[in-house]
């Protein structure tokens, strides 16, 4: 049972920091939601799909007082639940895949393979990828998990076992 409340919380966590709210203008209007196309007059439109990645972070997550590895940097969302169930995070591999409409690969420390794909641009620099984590050959253990992101924001994944902890995935978008 634990083991399922950690992806369930965890993927719902992970969520939180790539949800945009509209902001209203002086009039108090919130901005109409479209999709911009490349005939629309005035909007430069860039291909975002060639300019954009996902910086993965490999974090392995135990109890073993060592603290954070200072390679990491700045997470303040590893000091609270459910992280803060973990003394110590270690950076395993730093990796970029590419954000492309065709499914990008990594495989991870414990066998089973992250695959990340772009679902959709949209206006504002927003982009909908998807994540999911399988085991060669058997079931997934996260099947697609979708977020709206822009460039610079995360989103986590945690909860698979590995060597006396757990592996804790931060997924972020980059140019």
């Amino acid at each position: 049972m634990r083991r399922s409340w950690w992806r369930v919380a965890v993927a719902a966590l992970g969520m939180l920091p790539c949800v945009a709210v509209a902001q209203p203008n002086a009039r108090g209007e919130l901005p109409a939601a479209r999709r911009l196309d490349a005939g629309d007059a005035g909007h430069k439109v860039s291909d975002p799909a060639r300019e954009v990645a996902a910086e993965v972070l490999i974090l392995h997550a135990t109890n073993s007082k060592k603290g954070v590895d200072e390679r990491i940097g700045r997470m303040p969302e590893l000091k609270k639940p459910p992280f803060s169930a973990y003394d110590s995070y270690e950076l395993l591999s730093k990796n970029r895949l590419p954000l492309k409409k065709e499914p990008q690969t990594l495989k991870l420390p414990n066998g089973r393979v992250l695959q990340t794909k772009l679902l959709d641009v949209l206006p504002k620099d927003y982009l909908r990828i998807s994540a999911s984590i399988n085991q060669p050959g058997g079931k997934d253990f996260l099947p697609l998990l979708e977020v709206k992101a822009k460039v610079g924001q995360a989103f986590i994944v945690a909860g698979q076992s590995y060597k006396n902890g757990i592996l804790v995935l931060v997924i972020r978008v980059v140019k």
